[in-house]
């Protein structure tokens, strides 16, 4: 008798973990699906709250009109398809339209953020432009660089990379040259020569590379690594457009040699 208390025990125990581990998963679809209304920049404005629901996600509140009660449930339907589940509406028509003044600040500093990151990592992964001392700040679009390289090259390299990355307006360049650098510079590029990279490493990072420079349509090129030879193909617009995603590849850390079958077509 004890032993069947016992296990029909541990059988609820079993069912409560259970629940609590799809009400938490729930709980952060819905944290996900908020966040996403709350950065767009037509919603940020109204309250609107995404809540648990028996269908998967309910939105709650009130927008203006249905084109942003459309808007709001797309949204929320991208989030809650991952979890292979739904999204459902319950939003009011009654709101007035928001100010966005405060919202589009969240907005552009979401975006300042990520393409400072975007930057950074160029500056982290490709060997040539591996600084001693290079501060990024972007802010609206506007990109400072501050700190110390070693030659004019280096420094106006830094700042034409800068200005080609995805979300950059424009580019103010503070870098300021010490040749005593050269030598530490030169240690740093030869020490990531040296790195040894996996083909997954190499293509993942070479794949955001290629997204982040404006210059390039990374979705015509294909990526295979071997090896840690990167061979590119697909269509490019143009031979300068075909020998900046060669650069960006052949500069990557880990990559040994570059074989690009990249044709060139011209836009009618």
């Amino acid at each position: 008798m004890r032993i069947g208390r016992f296990l029909a025990a541990c059988a609820l125990g079993a069912v409560s973990l259970s629940a609590i581990a799809e009400q938490a998963a729930t709980a952060e679809t819905a944290a996900r699906a908020q966040v996403l209304i709350k950065i767009n920049p037509l919603l940020g404005g109204y309250e609107i709250e995404a809540q648990p629901s028996a269908a998967g996600l309910r939105l709650e509140g009130a927008v203006a009109n249905e084109i942003e009660v459309e808007l709001a449930l797309q949204l929320a339907e991208l989030i809650a398809e991952q979890e292979d589940s739904e999204a459902e509406s319950a939003l009011r028509l009654d709101a007035p339209m928001p100010e966005t003044e405060t919202e589009s600040g969240l907005i552009t500093a979401v975006q300042d953020l990520t393409t400072a990151a975007r930057l950074r990592q160029r500056l982290r992964w490709q060997v040539s432009n591996i600084p001693l001392d290079v501060d990024v700040e972007v802010e609206r679009g506007v990109v400072r660089l501050h700190g110390q390289v070693g030659t004019s090259a280096t420094k106006d390299r830094l700042a034409a990379m800068a200005q080609n990355t995805e979300g950059v307006d424009e580019v103010f360049n503070y870098l300021s040259i010490d040749p005593a650098l050269i030598t530490d510079e030169r240690e740093q590029q030869g020490r990531a020569e040296q790195v040894e990279r996996d083909d997954a490493w190499i293509k993942s990072r070479l794949r955001a590379l290629l997204q982040s420079d404006t210059t390039v349509n990374d979705r015509a090129i294909e990526i295979v690594v071997e090896d840690a030879v990167v061979t590119l193909s697909g269509s490019v617009t143009s031979s300068a457009e075909r020998r900046v995603a060669e650069k960006i590849a052949a500069d990557l850390s880990g990559v040994e040699e570059v074989d690009s079958r990249l044709v060139i077509e011209r836009l009618l």
